[in-house]
């Protein structure tokens, strides 16, 4: 039953009683309450996953949260055009980022299992599959190239170069001794510091990213561990066809001479593996 008021002051007349749960009075007429939340979300969702979305491996994440921008974008949509939201525009936005993070993020992973495919199938060409019967495998001369026997030991000098069937040319330069410039970054005890510059070329047609690159170091039959904190631990650079590129990585060593092996891959899925062998 509705219930009348008169307000003598104002002069209006208000209906009270009978207003639906979600409803406000305005000017004598319920009104449904505004609920903006989706629209927002999506917006906030659709940003962050265009963020992520092109970034190689954790694109991953921008995948997802293109797909929660978009669901709710709909829904934010959907209410504006009912009247419960007001913010459309905003809805409408986050549902376009969240449909960018979605493809963007499937145009980088189709990128990245291209790029791993293409280097699995670079490792993979030309090259006989084992030596010559009848004989042991010999060591490619200096500039040796990728004509090796896959899975062969290939042992080289420091300062001389291989290059793998994709083109990718690895130049190990003489090992020399490195001084830290802060002491406390220094080796722990009476261990020694090595270092050694590592060129690589890109002789291949594709692109290659330097980070690819594997190195591995012993001395003396033990471990050598990197000195993170020295030389160029990350070489972060694209290389293109013809591209070349010098990195430093420095290693702790034992205070005793003695030999020092380096191996160098160009590549996780690469067969040949070269070993660089010097005394330091």
């Amino acid at each position: 039953m509705l219930l009348a008021e008169y307000r003598a002051q104002s002069g209006h007349y208000a209906l009270l009683g009978g207003i639906g749960e979600g409803q406000i009075m305005v000017e004598g007429e319920p009104s449904r309450a505004t609920s903006n939340g989706m629209g927002t979300a999506a917006l906030i969702l659709g940003i962050i996953g265009v963020l992520l979305a092109f970034i190689p491996i954790i694109g991953f994440f921008g995948f997802i949260l293109g797909v929660l921008a978009i669901v709710l974008g709909a829904i934010g949509i959907v209410r504006a055009h009912r009247g419960t939201a007001s913010n459309k525009v905003i809805a409408y936005v986050g549902t376009a980022l969240g449909a960018v993070a979605f493809i963007g993020s499937l145009v980088v992973f189709g990128g990245l299992m291209s790029s791993i495919d293409e280097s699995v199938r670079d490792s993979q060409v030309g090259a006989p599959r084992g030596p010559a019967s009848g004989g042991e495998p010999q060591p490619p001369a200096a500039g040796g190239s990728g004509d090796s026997a896959q899975g062969e030991v290939i042992s080289l000098a420091f300062g001389q170069s291989h290059t793998w069937p994709g083109g990718e040319t690895v130049t190990l330069a003489e090992p020399r001794a490195h001084t830290p410039d802060n002491p406390y970054s220094g080796p722990a005890g009476d261990e020694r510091q090595v270092a050694v510059d590592v060129t690589v070329r890109n002789d291949g047609d594709d692109e290659y990213d330097v980070m690819q690159t594997r190195l591995t170091a012993q001395h003396n039959g033990r471990v050598a561990q990197q000195a993170y904190t020295a030389g160029d631990p990350l070489p972060n650079v694209q290389l293109p066809p013809g591209g070349e590129t010098t990195f430093t990585t420095v290693y702790s060593v034992g205070p005793d001479p003695g030999e020092l092996q380096i191996s160098v891959q160009p590549n996780y899925f690469a067969e040949q593996t070269v070993y660089y062998r010097g005394q330091f």
